[in-house]
């Protein structure tokens, strides 16, 4: 089978050290800006994860749109793209470090922060905080929804070539718009009149909702993955 379309764990696992390495700069002024601010976000008695939230999807979006950034490069994308790996293990990387590895660090991270303010907290006030877990649901369905998210920004990244996230959003919205256009007036020409007996039926419009919406957060990261992988695929063309 071609190395192209191949899968080998070792191989990504050595990618992944490698692309942490030649991004360690960056990563180390991450850590020391949060540790710096750390007291700002946890030193409170009402301590809760919305700190982390924050910068989860801000700081994540933010990073998953320079995933690419070399590929947009010419010189760089050539060193890149004559790597001994598949690209699925190059798409796999990025994915990875940009969305659960990226989730998973910044959560060890910003719970270590918060112990050790709690233990000031503690020194100083003589009050105990109550400590955040990882068995909170909420902090597991935030995680899962940023990774679905984060694949439209990744794919976002690799389509375009500067200010990323300022273009996705755009795209983003605009697509929205005229998909919501196009759902009115379908709505308008062939079942307005054939809602008016059945408007009232609340209970079976909401399970029709909680449908579609279920459908979006099942299909959309695949979808965008799917796309991202096609995309890079492309380059080795160019």
């Amino acid at each position: 089978m071609n190395m192209q379309e191949t899968l080998n764990i070792q191989r990504l696992f050595h990618l992944i050290i490698n692309d942490l390495k030649l991004h360690i700069k960056p990563i180390v002024i991450v850590a020391a800006v949060l540790a710096i601010f750390s007291p700002l976000m946890f030193f409170h008695p009402n301590n809760n994860l919305s700190s982390y939230f924050m910068i989860l999807y801000i700081g994540g979006f933010i990073i998953t749109s320079f995933a690419f950034a070399d590929l947009h490069n010419y010189q760089k994308a050539c060193s890149i793209l004559t790597l001994p790996c598949s690209n699925l293990e190059r798409f796999l990387n990025k994915w990875f470090l940009t969305s659960i590895g990226y989730a998973i660090a910044v959560f060890v991270m910003y719970y270590l922060l918060a112990l050790l303010n709690h233990g000031i907290f503690f020194l100083i006030f003589h009050q105990k905080i109550p400590t955040m877990t990882i068995f909170q649901t909420d902090l597991w369905v935030k995680i899962g929804k940023y990774i679905i998210l984060q694949s439209i920004v990744l794919f976002g990244a690799i389509t375009f070539k500067r200010y990323a996230l300022i273009k996705t959003i755009l795209a983003l919205g605009v697509s929205f718009f005229v998909l919501g256009l196009v759902c009115i007036l379908i709505f308008l020409l062939f079942f307005y009149n054939y809602s008016q007996p059945v408007i009232h039926h609340t209970l079976l419009n909401n399970y029709f909702i909680i449908f579609l919406s279920t459908i979006f957060w099942i299909f959309l990261a695949p979808f965008f993955w799917y796309l991202t992988y096609l995309r890079l695929t492309e380059f080795e063309l160019i």
